[in-house]
C-alpha cells in the first residue's frame, strides 16, 4: 500500500514498538474505503476510534518483540516463533473476560497482560516495564571467530 507524505509523518510519531501495529490498522482503514493509499484522515479515523472505543481494541493480552527476527545485528538468541506461540497460548486464557470481570469501568489498554520478548540484552521491546520480559542472552565463550 501506498502512503501520502503526510501519514507517513504522521506514523513516525507513532512509538516504535506499536508502530507495526497501528500502520497495520492504518492500512486496514484504508482498503475498507478501497482505496490503495493510506491518507493522514485514515490516520485520524483510526486515533478517534480508538480513543473512543479503546475497549473494543482490548484483547486482554499484548506480545511484543523486538527487531531481532527482522535480522537485529545484536541478536543473542533466536526466539522466532516464541511470540506467536505466546499469543496462541494467552488467547485461550480469556483474559478478556477476566478483566472485565474485575475491572470497574471500560476496559483500557493499560489493563492487559502485556508479555515483551527481546533478542539481545539492548532490551529494545522494552521487557523491563511489562508484566512478563524475557532478554535474550548468551554465555561469553572465546571462539575464532573476530570480534564485532
Amino acid at each position: 500500500m501506498e502512503w501520502t507524505r503526510e501519514a507517513t509523518n504522521a506514523i513516525k510519531k507513532v512509538p516504535f514498538f506499536v508502530r507495526k501495529r497501528v500502520k497495520a490498522r492504518v492500512e486496514e482503514e484504508a482498503a475498507r474505503f478501497g482505496t490503495r493509499i493510506a491518507t493522514i484522515e485514515h490516520v485520524r479515523s483510526c486515533q478517534r476510534r480508538f480513543l473512543n472505543k479503546m475497549e473494543n481494541e482490548v484483547k486482554g493480552f499484548q506480545v511484543e518483540a523486538c527487531f531481532g527476527p527482522t535480522g537485529c545485528p545484536n541478536r543473542a538468541v533466536i526466539s522466532d516463533g516464541l511470540a506467536d506461540e505466546l499469543e496462541r497460548l494467552l488467547a485461550q486464557k480469556e483474559l478478556k473476560a477476566f478483566l472485565k470481570r474485575v475491572v470497574d469501568g471500560p476496559l483500557k489498554m493499560h489493563h492487559e497482560f502485556r508479555v515483551s520478548i527481546s533478542d539481545c540484552p539492548n532490551a529494545c521491546s522494552r521487557p523491563q516495564i511489562v508484566d512478563i520480559g524475557l532478554i535474550g542472552a548468551v554465555k561469553p565463550r572465546v571462539t575464532d571467530l573476530q570480534c564485532t
